[in-house]
């Protein structure tokens, strides 16, 4: 059973699609198992404040470390990924994030819980890119969009499983449990990574191409790499500062009350998930694997639908919520292509395919840059300039990496591998 970097996609066989499906849902477990230790500070965050744990400064500065070492561990996931391959580097990375969690949760020291969060955003960073390098492995090209589109709703599912599970915690226990019985999940993925997971198939093919093209450590030299990873900082900035500020803007400006305002961004949510099995399937049924033919123009209607936002939101109930979930398919879409299905389909097309785990954590790196960017632009356009404006510059943010993906969209040089 391999337990190295995964290489190509094995011929599709009768046995291979039986293992296809079991790799499709151990992994899609897996990474709802990763927001089990992800979500707890979140969750938490109103307890820590109201039991002076820590101040609301302390918790912001917490959240801040945790999304630079996130986006410094996405940076630096291809040559860890080569080093360890993706057996035991899912192992690792379970266990460390178990470990920080159950840290964070007993520990007495602000210290301790300090770097112990630090560190979980560094173990985080992995998990993505170890899983995709398996997803690579085990399905092909010709169908990756349509996989990692539906694979990736598990990105919305495990938040709202863990954010239920946490809430729950919190209200029969103390703050402590809620990152501490996470971590046992954590130490069992760990365990089966370790033990069960098969990276590859039996019959996964080594790529027999040229030793002069792009290696894991050589991703920058892919062509479109920065046109992907720029394009998905604007994706993930739009999208972060949806998810963070939506619910208060709706308390705010438009009067609704806070459980109401809940409420109603869950639209965005649920649009999102469609988003990305759309956008998946649209990639390989209707634009042949070009996932950039689909992504960009997704881009620019999200950027429309965000411009015209704060107009149309303010007309009643119904009409927020249609404009609220065409923001959340439109984003959502590029989101969960970008992230992996895109990175893998460049590599391909430069004749690549070893590139693709450090493509990987590279582009993902950069939108990690967007989310942290997140946390401080919408404050700083919304308290110069208004809400308007604020959209106005989500919204041009998303036509600009609409229009980045252009040259990829465009560029029929680099045949995709089928």
């Amino acid at each position: 059973m391999p337990s190295g970097t995964a290489t190509a996609a094995a011929p599709a066989t009768s046995s291979n699609a039986t293992g296809q499906r079991l790799i499709f849902l151990f992994t899609y477990a897996a990474y709802i198992a990763v927001y089990f230790t992800r979500k707890p500070f979140s969750v938490a965050k109103s307890s820590l404040m109201a039991e002076n744990v820590h101040t609301e400064s302390e918790l912001g500065l917490i959240d801040t470390a945790f999304l630079v070492s996130y986006a410094v561990g996405q940076f630096a996931s291809g040559p860890v990924v080569s080093f360890l391959g993706s057996k035991l580097g899912l192992a690792l990375a379970f266990l460390g994030t178990g470990v920080c969690s159950w840290v964070f949760g007993s520990s007495p020291s602000k210290d301790i819980r300090s770097v112990a969060w630090l560190a979980n955003g560094l173990f985080q960073a992995f998990f993505f890119p170890f899983i995709m390098d398996v997803l690579r492995a085990w399905f092909p090209p010709s169908s990756r969009g349509q996989v990692l589109g539906l694979w990736t709703t598990c990105q919305q599912l495990g938040g709202f499983a863990t954010s239920a599970f946490g809430a729950y915690i919190l209200g029969t226990s103390t703050w402590h449990n809620v990152f501490v019985l996470p971590a046992f999940v954590s130490f069992l993925f760990a365990f089966l990574c370790l033990f069960v997971l098969q990276t590859s198939p039996s019959s996964a093919v080594a790529p027999s191409l040229a030793n002069n093209l792009p290696t894991s450590s050589q991703p920058w030299s892919v062509p479109h790499l920065t046109n992907v990873g720029s394009a998905y900082f604007c994706v993930k900035l739009v999208r972060y500062t949806f998810l963070g500020w939506l619910p208060f803007y709706l308390t705010a400006m438009l009067g609704y009350s806070a459980a109401e305002s809940v409420l109603l961004s869950t639209a965005f949510d649920l649009a999102g998930t469609v988003g990305s099995v759309v956008c998946g399937y649209a990639s390989d049924a209707w634009c042949g694997g070009y996932s950039a033919r689909i992504v960009a123009p997704m881009c620019v209607l999200c950027g429309v639908a965000t411009v015209l936002y704060p107009h149309v939101a303010a007309s009643g109930q119904i009409a927020n919520i249609a404009i609220m979930a065409a923001v959340g398919l439109f984003v959502a879409g590029p989101d969960s292509m970008l992230g992996g299905a895109a990175c893998a389909e460049i590599c391909e097309r430069a004749h690549a395919p070893s590139a693709s785990t450090g493509a990987t954590g590279i582009v993902n790196g950069m939108g990690s840059l967007g989310a942290i960017a997140s946390g401080m632009l919408p404050i700083l356009v919304k308290e110069s300039y208004g809400w308007n404006m604020l959209f106005y510059t989500m919204g041009g943010l998303s036509v600009m990496g609409g229009l980045l993906l252009l040259p990829l969209a465009r560029d029929t040089t680099h045949k995709k591998v089928d």
